[in-house]
């Protein structure tokens, strides 16, 4: 979906328009959605299918648009908002873990604070990444 940034309240305006467009759905806990990031959960094919019927719907109903090219339908792995979501599980992105590895030692304070906002993102894969820190 595309959202103009014009004013300064447009994000909390949009999430507030999808939350209400899409309440029942969320309602379910099988829809999930952060601004402009569906994310749909099921047990089965066929209820994937008739959720992203509905969402799709939902979605013409009110002219909202979106990319294909940044749709995915079907998977049992996904990558959302930077983490990697797969059969009940939540994980690091291996290109998030294969960068944190190589991170060059800090040399100032601007290169500290950089990877402490990195590391804390991703503290719940660090373990004692509050003492650490």
């Amino acid at each position: 979906m595309v959202m103009f940034f014009g004013l300064t309240n447009s994000p909390a305006t949009f999430q507030t328009m999808i939350n209400d467009l899409f309440c029942d759905l969320l309602a379910t806990g099988k829809v999930i959605i952060y601004m402009d990031n569906i994310l749909i959960t099921t047990a089965t094919l066929q209820e994937h299918c008739d959720i992203i019927h509905r969402v799709l719907t939902i979605l013409q109903e009110n002219d909202l648009y979106l990319k294909p090219e940044k749709c995915t339908f079907e998977a049992s792995s996904i990558e959302y908002l930077r983490l990697i979501l797969e059969k009940g599980m939540v994980k690091m992105d291996p290109v998030k873990l294969t960068r944190t590895k190589e991170w060059p030692t800090p040399k100032n304070v601007q290169d500290v604070r950089s990877f402490l906002e990195f590391g804390n993102f991703y503290r719940q894969f660090i373990q004692g990444f509050l003492t650490i820190a």
